[in-house]
């Protein structure tokens, strides 16, 4: 008897370990490329992602690989040797008249995270206050400078030589705009919620006609496109429910941020640990928000907004041959990725346990 439980036993043993090999072979490598060296919080839906179980639900074992920056990223996912990027779209742009070969198959954020920062005792109130006054840039090879010179301009600013000059980010930034070096900063979002952090107060100028473009994404090869598409459209399904997710429990994603990233957690207390984490997880959600199934479709690409971002980054002279934003962008992903119900995802934010 003890001889025929045991083996019975061990038949169970044998089938359930048969039954976990079998899960984790169904689910598919996927690699994401991020447009960034380092772990930040820029990536916090594809942690939330990992931790939570989303990527698994779909299918999915995400790795994530971090490269220099978004150009690199993005050369590396049209390349085919990562499946998708998550970045800006600037390197897209720029890249397609070098031979990148790719489209955004949906839309991350919700506004432009290029503008203007001035002191909040600032005098300038306006765009067109800045006339006559110094702008500082991290360098005249960000991003941000050819959007910087297209609000001034909009604004009825005459650019001079020295309008923009180039002063850093963080402490070599303010130290020119407090020194009265610069009278304003052209910086990033990502940057300014650092700044604000470090307790220095802004008012914010966005560009007056591109201030709601998202103008990150994420980024596929026409190749991975065209084989990939099942993949993609779970990545991007589970993607969106990470999102909701650490949106209704932003206390629960940067727990589990830490977990995907433990050098993240900083503070000598929990509390105090977790105060820091909601300071640095809480702007990046407000420009991340969209709505969701049902209410809405969440990563929706604006063409409209897409075609005049172009077009302002050739006028800026960034690009020569300006790609139709149909070669670099691509809504048919859109219905997959929403095929979901957020009241599940909303109950499993609400509910979840550390």
């Amino acid at each position: 008897m003890k001889a025929s439980l045991f083996g019975r036993l061990i038949a169970i043993g044998t089938i359930i370990g048969a039954s976990v090999q079998i899960a984790h072979a169904e689910e598919k490598a996927f690699i994401m490329q991020a447009g960034a060296p380092v772990p930040y919080t820029g990536f916090l839906a594809v942690y939330v992602g990992q931790q939570a179980g989303f990527f698994k639900q779909e299918g999915l074992n995400v790795e994530v690989r971090y490269a220099s920056g978004g150009p690199q990223a993005t050369q590396i996912v049209a390349a085919n040797q990562a499946d998708a990027s998550l970045a800006t779209v600037e390197p897209v742009i720029n890249g397609y008249d070098k031979g990148i070969r790719g489209k955004i198959f949906a839309r991350t954020n919700a506004e432009l995270i290029y503008y203007i920062a001035v002191p909040e005792d600032s005098p300038v109130k306006t765009l067109a206050d800045l006339k006559g006054k110094k702008v500082g840039v991290a360098s005249f090879a960000s991003a941000a400078v050819p959007v910087v010179k297209s609000m001034l301009k909009q604004s009825g600013v005459e650019l001079q030589s020295d309008t923009l000059l180039p002063v850093g980010v963080m402490d070599q930034a303010m130290a020119a705009l407090n020194s009265g070096k610069v009278q304003a900063l052209g910086l990033y979002d990502g940057m300014y919620y650092a700044l604000e952090r470090a307790g220095f107060k802004f008012r914010y100028l966005h560009h007056p006609a591109l201030a709601s473009f998202g103008n990150s994404g994420l980024f596929a090869s026409d190749e991975t496109i065209k084989t990939k598409k099942k993949e993609l459209c779970a990545f991007g399904r589970a993607f969106a429910k990470a999102t909701l997710f650490a949106d209704t429990n932003p206390e629960a994603a940067v727990r589990l941020y830490w977990k995907a990233v433990p050098s993240a957690r900083r503070g000598a207390s929990d509390e105090e640990a977790m105060k820091i984490g909601l300071a640095e997880v809480r702007p990046m959600l407000r420009a991340r928000f969209f709505k969701f199934p049902p209410e809405g479709k969440y990563g929706v690409i604006d063409k409209d907004g897409f075609a005049k971002y172009i077009e302002m980054n050739k006028q800026e002279g960034v690009v020569t041959n300006a790609p139709p934003v149909d070669a670099i962008s691509t809504n048919d992903f859109i219905d997959c990725i929403n095929d979901w119900n957020s009241a599940e995802v909303l109950k499993k934010a609400k509910d979840w346990k550390p």
